[in-house]
């Protein structure tokens, strides 16, 4: 399976939206449905620099950085298409554009994002509580490069 990462173009908007929907729904369960709708998608990534990854014409991913603090915000693969290694390849090709050390947040409950950016190298360096619920704060050190 070839995989293309490529920078955002507004005609990606729409199949992105479907999967931000899509993921977060069937990932994060034990928020109530309503908490999201696709219209979320356009405030969450807005300033953001955003990847997209292809499998032919098909776009099936996405990751989105806020720039200005190195902060990963958003990693999302459509779910036929994950445990592929397209979030893998996301991950790396924001690591190459990075500046100084990323963070990020994942939802403890998220139990397979915890263990996906655990096997990818990120280091988990303190804990806290969002809305959405508790959270680990991970560290991807760029400096060591």
């Amino acid at each position: 399976m070839k995989v293309e990462i490529s920078d955002f173009e507004e005609n990606d908007r729409t199949r992105l939206q479907q999967i931000y929907y899509e993921v977060r729904n069937s990932t994060f369960t034990w928020l109530p449905k309503d908490s999201v709708d696709k219209s979320s998608f356009n405030q969450d990534i807005e300033g953001e620099y955003i990847l997209v990854a292809k499998v032919g014409a098909e776009i099936v991913g996405f990751a989105s950085i806020w720039l200005q603090d190195s902060f990963l915000h958003h990693l999302y693969i459509s779910k036929h298409y994950q445990r592929k290694g397209i979030g893998t390849l996301l991950l790396n090709k924001i690591i190459e554009k990075a500046n100084s050390d990323l963070s990020l947040k994942c939802l403890k409950q998220n139990k397979s994002g915890v263990h996906f950016y655990l096997k990818s190298g990120w280091v988990a360096v303190s804990e806290g509580t969002s809305n959405e619920g508790e959270y680990i704060l991970f560290k991807y050190p760029i400096s060591n490069l």
